[in-house]
Order: structure tokens, then C-alpha cells, then sequence
């Protein structure tokens, strides 16, 4: 399971986040997710190819507020088998900054309705990420999981609604952040899948499509830590659960691979995103 609030006020995902629905008392999981950045935004680069200057082609690129690499280490615990806590510290180097410490966060998701095989899962996640470099804002944010298992597939959705807090904050409204995930198990440990990721920083303020970010690419997800226990579609053949659909929270270990591509102006041309969590 990835964790479940993050904050930014940049505006690039950074960990390209996907929360599993899942609660289970007791159990426990460390989990760290990172991801690095190339191609500086497309509409940064033409403006600076329009001065004719090298110089100041350069310094048009390097302003901005976006994301050279991030690297995020959670931990999360299960309280109750439907309340579940963590705690998120995130670090990331901006394009004209240098690297540290970006935010603490603190979140608690509420398991509604617990999938069982093929069906529906969902939950409520909510938290506050505190901001710990001057000058911006803190942030509290929430939203449902969503979760559709049917046989190999599974997709998972996590629409998130946030607001900037204190006195550094930029926006007045809601801002709207989402991500989804279709995952395929074609073999017992792995499986291949597709996400996309996407921000509105303002919703009263929504701009054009091409002034948000949004990216999509492909992932590779490795599970060795999945067994009998996955989700497969439900009709207790044997020969039907080699190929489940892996359910994180029950993994000893699991790690997936996978490569963004942006789809708009003001996203990075391409970004590699990695995770692994061990659960115990």
C-alpha cells in the first residue's frame, strides 16, 4: 500500500502516489517511494527560445516551480481493522533549489466497505502535511479510494480535494489532485499496469487543460510476497489463484517500476517513479 495524504504546492507529483483501500489491524509497513524528472516544461522552454539569447534561455529554464527528484519514507499502522495512521516525511530538490526536507505529514484513512475478491473496496482518506520551508503553505487534504477487481484487473482511483492553510498559502479555494491505476496480473508475482496523475491547483481558477499537470505511462509491479491469500476472481479454483490480483496489504514485500510521460506544458517531459514497501 502507497501512503495516504501528501502535500504539494508545487505542481508536479512528485511520488505519483496510488492508496490501496485496504485496512488490517495490526499490521504495519514501511514504505519508501521516489521519483526523478527530466525535460524541463515544454511552455518554460519555448519562452526561452524565443529571447535569442543562450544565457537567457538558461535562466528562463531553470525558474519555475518544478521537481528534479523526490524521495518519500512512510510509515503506517493499522489501528483498528478499519482505521489506519501514518506519517510521511518527504524530501525533494526543486528545479532552481537545492535538496531537503519538503514536508511532514500526518494521515488517517477509514476503511467503508472491505473488497473481498471481485467487487468494490472503499475508504476515506484524510490528513494535514505541514510545509517546512519558508514560504509556503501547509496543506489539508482528503478524498475517497476506490477500488474495481474483477478477475486479473483492478483499478484503483484516488480523487483527492485540498486546501493551502496559514499565512503562506497562494489560493483561497479547493484544489483538485487525482490519480488511477489499471493493473493486469499475468503471472503469480507480476504484474503490468497503467497510471496517470494530475493536479488543479485552484478549481475556481482551473485555467486551460494545458496549464495543469497531467502525465500518463506505464508500470511494472514485482509481488514475491504474494500467495493463496491475492484476489483472484472469486471461485476458489486452484488453478485460478496463480493468477490473483496481489492485495498489497497482505505482501511481505512488493516493489513496482514505472515511467510518466507528461502530457501537458507545464509538466516534465519524463519522469522514472520507483516503490517498495515491506509489511510486517
Amino acid at each position: 500500500m502507497a501512503g495516504l495524504i501528501f502535500v504539494w504546492t508545487k505542481p508536479a507529483f512528485a511520488e505519483f502516489e496510488i492508496q490501496e483501500s485496504e485496512v488490517e489491524k495490526g499490521e504495519a509497513e514501511l514504505e519508501y517511494r521516489g521519483a526523478v524528472h527530466w525535460g524541463f516544461p515544454k511552455a518554460e522552454r519555448e519562452e526561452a527560445e524565443e529571447d535569442g539569447d543562450e544565457e537567457g534561455a538558461l535562466e528562463e529554464e531553470e525558474e519555475g516551480e518544478f521537481l528534479r527528484q523526490s524521495h518519500d519514507f512512510e510509515i503506517q499502522y493499522g489501528i483498528t481493522e478499519r482505521i489506519m495512521l501514518s506519517t510521511t516525511v518527504g524530501t525533494d530538490e526543486p528545479l532552481d533549489g537545492n535538496f531537503a526536507l519538503s514536508s511532514v505529514e500526518l494521515e488517517l484513512q477509514y476503511e467503508i466497505v472491505e473488497r473481498k475478491g471481485n467487487g468494490l473496496g472503499l475508504a476515506f482518506q484524510g490528513g494535514y502535511g505541514f510545509a517546512t520551508r519558508g514560504g509556503e503553505a501547509d496543506e489539508i487534504e482528503f478524498g475517497p479510494i476506490i477500488e474495481l477487481a474483477s478477475g486479473n484487473a483492478l483499478l484503483t482511483i484516488n480523487p483527492l480535494f485540498g486546501a493551502q492553510v496559514g499565512d503562506n498559502r497562494e489560493t483561497d479555494g479547493l484544489g483538485f489532485e487525482y490519480g488511477w491505476r489499471a493493473q493486469y496480473n499475468f503471472a503469480k508475482k507480476w504484474a503490468v499496469g497503467a497510471e496517470m496523475f494530475g493536479e488543479i491547483e485552484d478549481l475556481s481558477n482551473a485555467g486551460s487543460f494545458d496549464d495543469q499537470n497531467h502525465s500518463l505511462g506505464p508500470t511494472l509491479f514485482y509481488m514475491p510476497g504474494g500467495g493463496d491469500d491475492d484476489i483472484g476472481n472469486g471461485n476458489g479454483d486452484d488453478d485460478d489463484n496463480n493468477h490473483k490480483v496481489a492485495r498489497p496489504a497482505e505482501m511481505e514485500f512488493s516493489m513496482n517500476v514505472g515511467v510518466q510521460f507528461g502530457l501537458t506544458d507545464v509538466t516534465s517531459d519524463t519522469a522514472l517513479k520507483f516503490q517498495g514497501s515491506l509489511s510486517f
